[in-house]
């Protein structure tokens, strides 16, 4: 495989997820290329215009070249950033159907395929029909991507979602564990939280609240500016009858003053304040995001609590965890 082509299918596009995937997934890996592309390879990317899509929408994987290779790659993550799921899916089955080792092409596939079956899709619910078909093809492809040799800590954790999505929680928490175990390895804090957090919830839905609970407090000693995991921690201490440490978990999220101590990034201001404690007053944050059983217990969190109460949060934020 020309090595071009390699370098367009690493690099990371990121997009948002569609309401419908639930989970603590704020955003999700689009096709991968080099870490290193620039504004001016994404302008060259861009720019290659629509003469490929033709190609790519009646190529059969014989038909691509080696010199096709890449100028079809990049015009599949040119076809995902324009929101055109249907024609970069049929571009990435064609490169893994013309390169099948190349573990990129299917992780970018699987990437794809997650976010088509999940609008088809409702979580908590399962999946039937065209949804099924396209969340297990999501499963398979990640598998082969992982297979092959793919580490990648999105993927994995994109792996964990298709399972969530399918209901399969025991093989979506393996999923997010090895998702965290790999982003830790490569020192990558954010998708290492994204993956506990998941795991967490996961935790939820098994029907471990204890194990939930633990899951949640390491993960804010590790990352205390991650806000999503200070609101699940709210709602699982509210669900488990400890109502003030619930509002002591919410009430850091809204004091912007905590920093992170972990050693993957240097200490930074806090994330809270006044708009993300208004924020994370309503569901809507959470609505979509998060796993039904999560959603529900925090729905009744905020449901006790009076519209006007504001807490300060205890000057050292680790004192009770």
């Amino acid at each position: 495989m020309a090595r071009s082509a390699r370098a367009v299918a690493a690099m990371l596009v990121a997009v948002v997820v569609p309401a419908s995937l639930g989970m603590r997934w704020p955003t999700t890996t689009g096709p991968r290329q080099s870490s290193s592309t620039s504004t001016t390879r994404r302008a060259q990317v861009a720019a290659l215009g629509g003469g490929l899509a033709a190609m790519i929408s009646s190529c059969a994987s014989a038909a691509i070249t080696d010199d096709d290779e890449a100028s079809v790659a990049a015009e599949a993550v040119r076809l995902f950033e324009r929101g055109d799921l249907d024609a970069s899916l049929a571009a990435w089955t064609a490169l893994t159907q013309r390169t099948p080792t190349e573990r990129l092409y299917w992780a970018n596939r699987g990437t794809v395929e997650l976010i088509l079956g999940s609008r088809r899709a409702k979580l908590g619910e399962k999946p039937t029909g065209a949804a099924e078909r396209q969340l297990l093809s999501a499963v398979a492809s990640f598998e082969r991507a992982s297979a092959l040799g793919d580490r990648d800590a999105l993927s994995l954790n994109n792996l964990g979602n298709a399972l969530g999505v399918l209901l399969r929680w025991p093989e979506a928490a393996d999923a997010y564990d090895r998702a965290a175990a790999a982003a830790f390895d490569a020192k990558t804090a954010a998708t290492a939280s994204l993956a506990r957090q998941n795991r967490a919830q996961v935790a939820l839905e098994l029907g471990d609240w204890a194990d939930a609970e633990s899951r949640v407090v390491a993960l804010v000693r590790r990352d205390p500016n991650f806000l999503d995991g200070r609101a699940l921690l709210a709602a699982i201490k509210f669900r488990r009858g400890d109502k003030d440490g619930a509002e002591e978990a919410f009430a850091a999220i809204c004091r912007p003053a905590v920093s992170s101590p972990n050693r993957f990034t240097p200490p930074t201001r806090g994330l809270g304040g006044t708009d993300w404690c208004e924020a994370y007053a309503s569901r809507d944050i959470v609505t979509g995001r998060w796993t039904p059983t999560a959603t529900e217990a925090y729905d009744a969190f905020l449901a006790s609590r009076s519209k006007s109460a504001r807490l300060v949060a205890d000057a050292n934020p680790f004192r009770d965890l």
